[in-house]
């Protein structure tokens, strides 16, 4: 049968968008293997991390988010004290998909050891900062966690600030991730007063927040 001139162009531009016609008009359809986006490739530690996050998601070919920053304020009580805490933490993916390098610089911390930690909400408007809520979980619920939780959640370790009150810090992250269902674009990272209690999971024990920041897409330095 002859087809209208009409049916066959909008046949013709479903083929060239890579879509298929209706059922019974072409059996190719059938066994046509679907196209995979450069997101759905994207896999880690044995689990899917679709890209949920593109640098730029109206651009021809994605380009997957693969640095992150966050920049530190002080909250109200710590700078009430006088000590103005304020920081960087830039996150970049590894080689290994499942890691991240994390290098944090501080200034006007408190001499000793601070742990910090990413927090699930990315919300340091509270004069406490305890707005940015609990730990978030690289693995798994961070509101209602497992009772068996044996480590501390969202840990990305210490600082050790010195006389001064500056530390630095460059460390590589097992489990953390900036694309996929456990993203941690859009969170906050959470300064505290003390070091980690290894012995206290999943919080840590490491004492009030001294200074919050929510973590965002960076530029890519290439």
């Amino acid at each position: 049968m002859r087809l209208p001139m009409a049916q066959v162009l909008v046949l013709t531009a479903l083929g060239s968008l890579g879509g298929c016609p209706s059922a019974g008009h072409d059996d190719r359809c059938a066994d046509e293997t679907p196209r995979i986006t450069p997101s759905q490739e994207h896999a880690a530690a044995g689990k899917e991390h679709a890209a949920t996050h593109l640098l730029d998601p109206g651009a021809k070919s994605a380009h997957v988010i693969e640095r992150a920053i966050a920049i530190l304020s002080p909250t109200e009580d710590h700078k009430a004290k006088g000590v103005a805490t304020g920081g960087t933490v830039r996150f970049k993916t590894s080689k290994n998909s499942d890691e991240l390098q994390v290098v944090a610089d501080f200034d006007h911390l408190p001499p000793g050891k601070h742990a910090f930690h990413v927090h699930v909400f990315g919300d340091c408007s509270s004069d406490d900062g305890k707005s940015a809520g609990t730990h978030f979980n690289f693995d798994g619920s961070s509101l209602h966690p497992p009772s068996h939780v044996d480590h501390i959640t969202g840990n990305l370790g210490e600082v050790e600030a010195d006389a001064s009150g500056l530390a630095h810090v460059d460390i590589v992250i097992k489990g953390a991730y900036l694309t996929g269902p456990y993203s941690i674009l859009g969170r906050s990272i959470i300064v505290h007063e003390k070091g980690n209690d290894p012995d206290s999971p999943p919080l840590g024990d490491a004492g009030s927040p001294i200074a919050c920041g929510v973590i965002g897409f960076a530029k890519d330095e290439s």
